[in-house]
């Protein structure tokens, strides 16, 4: 399984899918994490780095959900989470991986990769930014007055099921495959907006 990250590394340093090679200051930050998975989830969990994340596992050249869920399964699907990954004290991350049962968004920041048909609940007043990648479907349920943030990419699906008038959902679409609908009962004010992928790092 090691050799996912290993192949993951390699083709970041190529520059395999992105047409660019890994920029000198994000290789030494990398290289600089070594083995240690505390480092290695807050590096990964920065808003920078989730997309090309999840655009490299996406496309088989990064890391599998096979590899996340045996070597990353005591910081995936709530059982850590990450603080100050882009260096705001006081933000809070958390990496779902092929989540099996209902979930309820506690962190800032939420990446979701490999999820299948995830009903997802925000609790009242909380606005968090979500990332949603790897073919996922994610289905929302906001408790109300919320402000929601969602980065979606490749294939993914995001369905607002439930959402007071009172809250609102913007979507940033980065793919053409990528897909948005609103349920029966979402009140929500919901846009969509097509962005452009752009790989930096």
């Amino acid at each position: 399984m090691e050799r996912d990250m290993l192949e993951f590394y390699k083709n970041a340093l190529l520059g395999n899918a992105t047409g660019k090679p890994l920029c000198e200051e994000y290789k030494q930050e990398w290289r600089a994490c070594g083995d240690d998975k505390d480092k290695l989830m807050k590096f990964a969990l920065r808003q920078q780095c989730l997309p090309y994340i999840f655009t490299l596992s996406y496309q088989g050249k990064g890391l599998s959900m096979e590899y996340l869920k045996s070597d990353f399964k005591d910081y995936i699907n709530g059982a850590k989470t990450i603080y100050d990954a882009d260096c705001v004290q006081g933000y809070t991350y958390q990496l779902n991986v092929d989540l099996k049962h209902d979930w309820t968004i506690t962190t800032d920041v939420s990446a979701f990769m490999y999820c299948q048909d995830t009903m997802v609940t925000i609790p009242q007043c909380k606005c968090p930014v979500i990332y949603v990648g790897c073919k996922s479907d994610i289905h929302l349920a906001l408790d109300g007055f919320n402000s929601i943030r969602v980065h979606l990419y490749d294939e993914s699906r995001l369905v607002v099921e439930d959402a007071d008038e009172e809250s609102n959902v913007i979507v940033y679409r980065y793919s053409n495959d990528a897909k948005v609908e609103c349920g029966r009962y979402c009140f929500a004010d919901v846009r969509e907006f097509k962005k452009d992928l752009r790989l930096q790092l």
